[in-house]
């Protein structure tokens, strides 16, 4: 039923305009194949054709353009990765372990991204065209293209602070180009990993060079620090020792709230009251989770302050 739902507000309350377009209409059509009946995830896939490489590709890389290095670049890079090899290998469907591939579609979850998916879809088709330099998205043209898309997943995979956001571009345009047929949608795709690539290495030289920086700068402020506390008479040993359980006591703080984070996010809206709007619960829900992540990152940012403190007073850096 609620997939029901989700294709008919797709289609009458939204409106032909908003979503007649090539992506548009291949959400809608997994709306109405898991409406009419519960597919698996295998099945569902292999109805998609090449179309699901593009879809996966593309929801596997929206979680790493958050722009942190992290688990966040590295497993989705990974997937990423793997996605890639499998077109460089010329596969026209996705390849899943059978275990996944046995799993019924998670409709809940599935409803929640074709909504959030027609939303945007409405704004991402309005430069696309369907078929357009289409050589550029048959099976041959991907299969070359693979190799800059994996270059973008490793890309992406690297601890770079702020190198996942220009990798993940170039792998968004080329799989709405590919969901599209779009190979004009393609070709920018390259322009932007060209330019992603760019960007990488003056990353990479400028982060080397702040690195260097960096360390210098700490060793002076290390030894301003010791010869301060000297200066008044304060053991170097009992200031390391204070630090170091201040820097405990923050690390417990932190995992505590860390902890509830992901206990909050489990239980979803059973601690919140029920009575209240749908949209209501989801704000409440949403402002709690916030309020809990920054006293985390606040716990967090506190103990590795006074773990450096630490190891400045102790002549460790």
């Amino acid at each position: 039923m609620a997939m029901n739902d989700v294709a008919s507000n797709g289609e009458d309350a939204s409106g032909p305009r908003r979503h007649n377009g090539p992506i548009s209409r291949r959400l809608l059509a997994i709306a109405r194949t898991v409406r009419s009946e519960e597919p698996s995830v295998g099945e569902l896939f292999d109805r998609l054709e090449s179309e699901g490489l593009g879809l996966t590709l593309l929801l596997l890389t929206l979680p790493a353009l958050i722009p942190l290095p992290g688990p966040f670049g590295m497993v989705f890079g990974t997937f990423v990765a793997l996605v890639a090899l499998q077109i460089l290998f010329g596969a026209e469907r996705l390849w899943l372990p059978q275990t996944l591939r046995q799993r019924p579609v998670p409709q809940r979850l599935l409803r929640k991204i074709i909504r959030a998916g027609l939303d945007w879809a409405g704004y991402a088709e309005r430069g696309l065209r369907e078929d357009r330099l289409a050589w550029l998205t048959g099976r041959t043209a991907r299969m070359v293209l693979a190799l800059p898309l994996l270059l973008m997943a490793v890309t992406i995979i690297l601890p770079i602070p702020m190198g996942n956001v220009m990798p993940a571009l170039a792998l968004i345009a080329a799989s709405i180009g590919f969901m599209a047929c779009d190979g004009l949608a393609v070709l920018v795709s390259m322009l932007i990993a060209m330019a992603a690539v760019v960007w990488t290495a003056v990353l990479l030289y400028t982060g080397a060079a702040a690195a260097d920086y960096a360390a210098t700068l700490l060793a002076r402020l290390a030894v301003e620090l010791r010869a301060m506390l000297a200066s008044v008479g304060v053991d170097l040993e009992f200031a390391a020792g204070v630090s170091t359980v201040f820097a405990i006591a923050a690390g417990l703080i932190a995992l505590a709230f860390w902890v509830q984070t992901i206990r909050h996010r489990r239980s979803r809206r059973a601690s919140l009251d029920l009575t209240l709007d749908p949209r209501e619960r989801s704000r409440a829900m949403a402002r709690r989770s916030r309020g809990l992540i920054t006293t985390a990152s606040l716990a967090t940012a506190v103990a590795a302050i006074f773990i450096a403190t630490r190891l400045m007073l102790t002549g460790s850096i």
